[in-house]
């Protein structure tokens, strides 16, 4: 059309035929799309660039169109979107970047990983799977992040060892029924120790401490904190050389207390508890074998089985001190600054212990009686089947003799529940050693109770180890002959102090329940330990550089696990509503 505008009197458009219907057609098509280079002939700086225009361009939709689904008090925010071109796939994130926030998060996957655990092969697994997760690389720098600001907190300290033997023969039985772990514990408020084998060769020995207050979380392995962990063998020498610092801390802490950060003064009162060898070494005193076997009284080996006498606690820590102490005192105790009071037997152990007596005697009657054969064998295997306990017996290829399934402590309250001595005896005899079993179950369950009676206690210990002792009566090959259970040469010292001390100790410390002294979290942690750290190239405890890499890793573990307690890492977020458009 001509423009109203000009003199002139003919219109160009017309002259040249740019209003030809073809010409508009194309006009239109113009207008109407702009055409792009294809995205796999761009750059990848170009990619991005017009990716990230697009979500933008998104974000101005988003907000130009949420008041058409949405009221204005509802606040929709867009947080982020996934869009693919290509094959190449793009996330746009929309909220604000907040530091605090972003390493918050980080230090949750950390927590998650260090408490999963996740090895780093199985996270960077996961992790190409799911894009989102923080990179390996980054998770690998908020370890180092944190064990840095923790190393300034608790110091990792190496001390040196001289004249230790790192590798030894382990002949002993275990302590802690694991096929992994040969335990030895020591627990007190602050602090305690074990030793454990994690190859066929190399033991390590770990210190604990534990805050027996904490009764919700006494007996979770990760709350009894490691301390000291050194290659080695538990003995006196040593353990004198690597606690010394430890001692000296402790020490000052029972005698001066702890103030807190807000000046509160705390008293410390520390406590000790552990399997019978371990204890020796700390109080400098005989094996259990030996004449004067008992750590708290005057009991020896000859009067263990009369019931006539009355043994207590009768020694304390001045005299054990002092320049003559009582006999079966070696060497100077190694925390003196325990009361001996306070050294409480744990639990654990003394029903591991008693059990094991109890059922070493069943199968010596066996063997006496010449019973000992497959039948037997099978019949007690199937019993324990009926009472679902794994257990099987095998004969050892040198010696000839019958071994047989060595029972964790779970397993072991299962059969004094339930495993029926009728299978293998007469009613009547069966019944004595039934009785003997389901009462010690009792007493176990008992003594672990914080609201158990000291006094009941004491006498349903006393009714228990009368049963254990019951005489034969009659002349043998009479009818009137009635066999009994056992002699009195066959109590142990966990016997002993189970009906001598254990009474006391309930009448003390029953306000935690004897419970709060198990090793049982100790053990736990062990086997953690071991699953965790000394796996692989672990296998025998590692060689060189590997052995150092895997204790200082298990200590920077716990310095971490300290500071996920401390910090406030959330450990979930709220769930999206998913739809499918």
């Amino acid at each position: 059309s001509k423009n109203p505008n000009t003199h002139a009197n003919l219109s160009g458009i017309h002259v040249f035929g740019l209003n030809a219907t073809d010409v508009e057609k194309e006009r239109e098509k113009k207008n109407h799309s702009h055409s792009f280079k294809p995205f796999n002939m761009l750059s990848e700086s170009m990619k991005t660039k017009r990716s990230r225009s697009f979500s933008i361009h998104m974000d101005t939709i988003f907000q130009n169109e949420t008041l058409n689904f949405y009221n204005s008090s509802d606040q929709p925010v867009l947080q982020e979107i996934r869009f693919n071109v290509q094959n190449k796939n793009y996330l746009a994130n929309y909220c604000d970047k907040n530091e605090e926030k972003e390493n918050q998060r980080i230090d949750a996957f950390t927590k998650v990983i260090d408490q999963g655990p996740i090895s780093r092969d199985a996270y960077r697994n996961l992790a190409a799977l799911q894009p989102e997760l923080p990179r390996d690389r980054v998770i690998l720098n908020a370890r180092k992040r944190i064990n840095e600001e923790m190393s300034q907190k608790i110091p990792i300290s190496i001390l040196n060892i001289k004249h230790t033997p790192l590798a030894s023969t382990i002949n002993e039985a275990p302590d802690i029924e694991d096929q992994e772990i040969v335990e030895e514990v020591l627990q007190y408020i602050g602090k305690a120790g074990d030793g454990r084998n994690v190859g066929r060769k190399v033991k390590h020995v770990m210190v604990t401490c534990t805050i027996l207050d904490d009764i919700l979380n006494i007996h979770r392995a990760d709350f009894h904190y490691t301390t000291i962990l050194y290659p080695g063998v538990e003995n006196y020498e040593t353990l004198q050389n690597v606690m010394e610092p430890m001692i000296s801390e402790l020490h000052n802490l029972v005698i001066n207390g702890l103030i807190d950060p807000n000046g509160t003064k705390w008293k410390i009162e520390p406590y000790f508890s552990s399997d019978w060898k371990f204890m020796a070494i700390i109080l400098g005193f005989n094996a259990a074998n030996a004449n004067y076997f008992c750590p708290w009284c005057m009991c020896t080996k000859k009067d263990i089985g009369n019931r006539d006498k009355i043994h207590k606690i009768e020694k304390n820590m001045n005299q054990i001190q002092s320049s003559k102490p009582p006999p079966g005192h070696l060497k100077a105790p190694l925390l003196p600054m325990i009361p001996l009071d306070h050294y409480v037997p744990d639990e654990l152990h003394v029903m591991l212990r008693i059990w094991d007596r109890m059922w070493a005697l069943v199968i010596q009657e066996l063997k006496s009686e010449n019973r000992f054969d497959d039948n037997i064998r099978r019949i007690i295997s199937v019993e324990m089947q009926r009472i679902s306990v794994r257990f099987h017996f095998w004969q050892d290829h040198d010696t000839q003799s019958w071994s047989y399934t060595s029972l964790m402590g779970g397993d072991k309250e299962i059969v004094l529940q339930n495993f029926n001595f009728e299978v293998l005896f007469n009613i009547e005899r069966a019944n004595l050693i039934n009785q003997l079993w389901r009462d010690f179950y009792v007493l176990y369950k008992s003594m672990k109770e914080p609201e158990t009676d000291s006094a009941l206690f004491a006498i349903q210990a006393k009714k228990w180890l009368d049963l254990f002792l019951t005489p034969y009566q009659g002349e043998p090959n009479t009818i009137s002959f009635k066999k009994g259970l056992y002699r009195p040469k066959d109590i142990t010292p966990y016997m002993h102090v189970l009906i001598n001390h254990i009474p006391e100790f309930i009448k003390l410390h029953g306000h935690f329940g004897l419970a709060a002294f198990s090793c049982a979290g100790v053990e736990k942690k062990n086997h953690d330990q071991v699953s965790a750290f000394f796996r692989k190239t672990m296998k025998d405890g590692g060689k060189g550089i590997e052995r150092k890499s895997a204790i200082f890793e298990i200590l920077y573990y716990e310095n971490r696990f300290m500071y996920f307690t401390q910090q406030s890492t959330f450990d979930s977020v709220l769930k999206p509503q998913y739809f499918q458009i």
